[in-house]
This record gives C-alpha cells, sequence and structure tokens, in this order.
C-alpha cells in the first residue's frame, strides 16, 4: 500500500469533527464494533413497472424487474420497502432521492448520479457501477456484497452502521466523511481515499488496500498486523521517518 496527494475535481471535503479517544478506563482499546444491521427482504410486494416511479417520483411496495431508464430525471424521489432486481440506470439523475427499506440486485448504471441522497436500511447485492457519485448522501444500516464498483465518491458524506462484504472497488473516496460502524471484509480497494475522514469503529482488516491517501485519516480505524506491516513504508515517509540500518 502507498500514499500519495492528489487534486480532484470533486466537491472539496470539509474536515470532519475528530473522534474522541476510545481508549477504556483500563487503558486498553475496544474491539471495533460491529455495523448494526437489521437487514430483511421486502415482503408483501406487488409487481410493477417503472412508469409508476416516474410518474409520481415515488414507488413503495413495488418489485420491479428488468427495467432499464435512460436520461430520466429522478430528483428527491422516493423508493421505499421495494425491491430492483436486473435494472439498469443509464444516466439517470437521483440527486437528494431517498432509497429505504429496498432491495437492489444485480443494479448496472455506468454512472449513479446520487449526491445529497438518503440511503437506509438497503442491501445492493451483485451490482456493478462505473461512478457513483454519493457525495454529501447519508447511509444508515447499507450492505453492499459481491459488488464492483470503479469509483465510489462518499465525500463529505455520512456513513453509519455499513458493511462492504465480497466487493471491489478500484477507488473508494471518503475525504471529509463521517464515518461509524463501518465493516470490510474479503473487499479489495485499489485506492482508498481519507483525506479529512473521522472514522469511529471503522474494521478494514478484511479490506485488500493497496493506496491509501490522507494517512492521518486512518485514526479510529482497526487493521491486521499484516496491513500495519505493509503500511509501514507509507507511515514512515508520513513521519518523515529516516530508516536505515
Amino acid at each position: 500500500m502507498t500514499s500519495s496527494r492528489r487534486h480532484t475535481g470533486r466537491p472539496a471535503s470539509r474536515p470532519a469533527a475528530r473522534s474522541s479517544s476510545r481508549r477504556t478506563s483500563s487503558g486498553e482499546i475496544p474491539k471495533p464494533h460491529p455495523p448494526r444491521l437489521d437487514l430483511a427482504a421486502p415482503t408483501g410486494l406487488v409487481d410493477g413497472d417503472a412508469s409508476e416511479l416516474l410518474f409520481s417520483q415515488h414507488a413503495e411496495g413495488l418489485r420491479l424487474i428488468g427495467e432499464t431508464l435512460h436520461g430520466e430525471d429522478l430528483t428527491g424521489a422516493r423508493i421505499v420497502d421495494s425491491e430492483l432486481i436486473d435494472i439498469v440506470l443509464q444516466e439517470v439523475t437521483l440527486t437528494g432521492a431517498t432509497v429505504a427499506e429496498t432491495r437492489l440486485q444485480r443494479l448496472a448504471s455506468p454512472h449513479l448520479a446520487a449526491p445529497r441522497s438518503t440511503w437506509r436500511a438497503v442491501e445492493v447485492l451483485g451490482s456493478r457501477v462505473g461512478v457513483a457519485e454519493l457525495y454529501e448522501s447519508g447511509l444508515s444500516e447499507v450492505r453492499v456484497a459481491e459488488s464492483k464498483m470503479d469509483l465510489v465518491n462518499l465525500r463529505g458524506a455520512s456513513l453509519t452502521d455499513v458493511e462492504l462484504s465480497g466487493c471491489t472497488l478500484t477507488e473508494l473516496d471518503l475525504g471529509g466523511a463521517s464515518v461509524r460502524r463501518l465493516r470490510v471484509t474479503d473487499t479489495g480497494i485499489g485506492t482508498l481515499d481519507l483525506s479529512g475522514a473521522s472514522l469511529d469503529h471503522v474494521d478494514l482488516r478484511g479490506a485488500r488496500l493497496e493506496r491509501i491517501i490522507g494517512l492521518t485519516g486512518l485514526r479510529g480505524a482497526t487493521i491486521s498486523p499484516e496491513q500495519l506491516v505493509e503500511l509501514a513504508p507509507a507511515l514512515a515517509e508520513h513521519l518523515g521517518l529516516d530508516v536505515r540500518v
């Protein structure tokens, strides 16, 4: 894993408030708390089609299967207590949308534009997303499993009780984000950007990390001894250490 700095055209990260010390009264650092997830497949659904969502900007209690949406503006839309299976989103705008108590299976989207959106009690399974623009969004009780994403932009977002399992992420940008109870298992992350992030009970032991930006942002995370060894050169450079025999 390596560390470097770069400039992007994304919204500037706002330094998040630092988490307080996690040491107990005995001086020990407690184990990271796992995410609190109580997710279940929606039940009692009615088969529907995308026209209902497009007409009212609202879907509740629906099962949508095999739909393709192209160029639609769903700004502020609400998808609640629903299941979306084999849905393709092409140039669909979901700015400020709310997705709650919903399961997404095999979602395909080259560019998921959903900044400042809200995701609550959501599962994303077996999906393929190119760029996920989720900056300044709120995620709570979210599980993403067996999915592949190129860039996940969560700059300035708030994440609580989130799990990544069996995923491949080329880049995960958490710059300026507030992250509480995140667990990563069996997931490869090419570049992890933690610039200005605030982490609390973040378990990265199941992540295969290649490159980290913003090493200071690792405060509040748990890593494995093997990851620490891999990080050693980057940490030495970050701290200005001259290591020689």
